[in-house]
């Protein structure tokens, strides 16, 4: 809910250019919740940077080109990068910075052969991508980090691992993963698996300057076993700045220690477990030496510890991302998507899953006494909702704090007459405002794919918060070519 105080000031803002907003017109007959969602849409130039967003997801199927394939905003612009990636390309990494990006890092989530792709922006759409990694299992997330390398990740259950490339721009030759187990590849000076971090179902990544790493098992619950768990990362040597590494060694992820998270058993209460999933918590080592969870290859099975150490399990935690205005502020606050299960497209008279997304935020509070130095808050951000649901990625917008979410839900809509199919959809929610909750003040939907066969995924914004990219992933008609779908929007304005 969109508070009086920011509201007002709005008001007070759009009446000096001669608007009037008359938040005074909200009459006893009417609903405040629906005033305060009908504002949201007429504001959403001054709030989130468009004319207007869409009323409403399009209707399937559609099968002409790419760029149309993506319906934004009025106000916003879509362009073609690539088509020349992997019809499976999930997220997506910046490189060498986020303002000025001459490189696009790339997971193919579907193709061994295709694991890993650099897209070279200065090249023609239907050329530019180059495969770089192949022999991982669904690889799914990518980021560059601090310290000038690029890791990839698995998504890939319970042995899903997490490698590093060195120096990815001057890789000139295909390496190969060939064995997962042991992480073995065919160039080790510049493709290396990274044991110590453990091994789980990765998607999501908020990593510090100094290698802290605080990330995410994108595991259901199951048989009344709670889902994934959320880690912490601490390096043995953190990285204290400088140039790019240039050798493996040098990496502070090369070695350290792995933190679980247990929610409300802070100051040692007994009330934690399932069902406390936000307030206070604490961080609490792995313990390696139970059964099961360090293998002789040398992997740290996350999930086997989860199920001993009883960590606090969220339904599918998915992408994850750093609240850049926070950390302006000095708080680290992290943010990642739990999925949840639908059957069915919102308005469906059938639905046999409901189990709402919701996005999910993580602060670190400075204190001395607690594990790694710090005592893990957790809050409820954007919850469910019937209308917006399947939470995949998330994006913060650099300068506005704002909060891009990506669906991966089910299309089809039983109705009265039939069955029907609806696009994913692509929302920006506002920041939480200086009213007594953490909750969102608000979400409009800025775009959707019209394409049911497609989802979109691997949104990130450049660093003037005016642009972004995102891969359109599965589309019927990129499958049956065999390449892909890697676009931009533009248009967004900061104020």
């Amino acid at each position: 809910m969109v508070n009086l105080n920011r509201a007002c000031a709005l008001a007070a803002c759009l009446a000096t250019g001669g608007l009037t907003v008359g938040l005074v017109a909200a009459g006893p007959t009417e609903d405040f919740g629906a005033f305060v969602q009908s504002q949201l849409r007429a504001h959403s130039q001054q709030l989130f940077g468009f004319v207007h967003p869409l009323d409403e997801s399009s209707p399937g199927p559609y099968t002409g080109a790419s760029v149309n394939a993506l319906v934004v905003a009025q106000g916003l612009k879509v362009t073609l990068v690539s088509s020349a990636v992997h019809n499976s390309t999930d997220q997506i990494a910046l490189w060498p910075d986020d303002e000025h990006p001459t490189h696009l890092f790339v997971c193919s989530e579907e193709s061994a052969d295709v694991a890993v792709e650099r897209v070279d922006l200065s090249q023609p759409a239907g050329s530019n991508a180059t495969v770089i990694v192949k022999g991982l299992e669904a690889c799914d997330p990518v980021r560059r980090t601090p310290w000038g390398t690029i890791i990839v990740a698995e998504e890939a259950g319970a042995t899903g691992g997490l490698y590093e490339l060195i120096d990815p721009v001057h890789i000139n030759s295909l390496i190969e993963v060939t064995n997962r187990d042991t992480g073995a590849t065919t160039d080790p000076l510049h493709l290396v698996k990274r044991q110590a971090v453990g091994s789980l179902s990765f998607e999501s990544f908020a990593i510090k300057d100094d290698g802290t790493m605080i990330y995410g098992d994108e595991l259901a619950p199951s048989g009344g076993k709670a889902g994934g768990g959320i880690y912490k990362f601490v390096p043995s040597i953190p990285y204290g700045g400088g140039a790019p590494i240039q050798v493996p060694a040098q990496s502070p992820f090369a070695s350290g220690t792995i933190y679980g998270l247990h929610v409300a058993r802070n100051n040692n209460s007994s009330n934690w477990g399932q069902g406390a999933e936000t307030g206070k918590g604490r961080w609490t080592a792995v313990n390696t030496t139970l059964a099961g969870v360090l293998q002789a290859d040398g992997d740290i099975i996350l999930e086997t510890a989860q199920l001993t150490q009883l960590f606090t399990g969220f339904y599918r935690p998915e992408d994850m991302d750093i609240d850049p205005i926070a950390a302006e502020n000095g708080v680290f606050r992290a943010c990642w998507a739990n999925t949840g299960r639908m059957s069915h497209g919102f308005g469906s008279l059938t639905e046999t899953g409901a189990v709402n997304a919701e996005i999910m935020c993580l602060i670190e509070d400075v204190s001395a006494a607690a594990p790694t130095g710090t005592t893990p808050v957790v809050s409820r951000f954007v919850p469910g909702a019937p209308g917006r649901q399947m939470y995949d990625n998330v994006a913060f917008q650099p300068h506005t704090g704002n909060l891009v979410i990506l669906e991966d839900g089910p299309v089809n809509v039983v109705t009265p007459t039939g069955t029907e199919t609806r696009g994913n959809d692509l929302w920006i929610c506002l920041p939480d405002g200086a009213d007594d909750d953490t909750q969102t003040d608000g979400c409009v939907r800025f775009g959707n794919v019209r394409d049911t066969t497609a989802e979109p995924t691997g949104f990130i914004f450049l660093g003037s918060g005016e642009e972004a990219f995102v891969s359109i992933q599965h589309r019927g008609v990129d499958e049956a070519a065999g390449t892909g779908s890697l676009m931009k929007i533009s248009g967004f304005k900061i104020h």
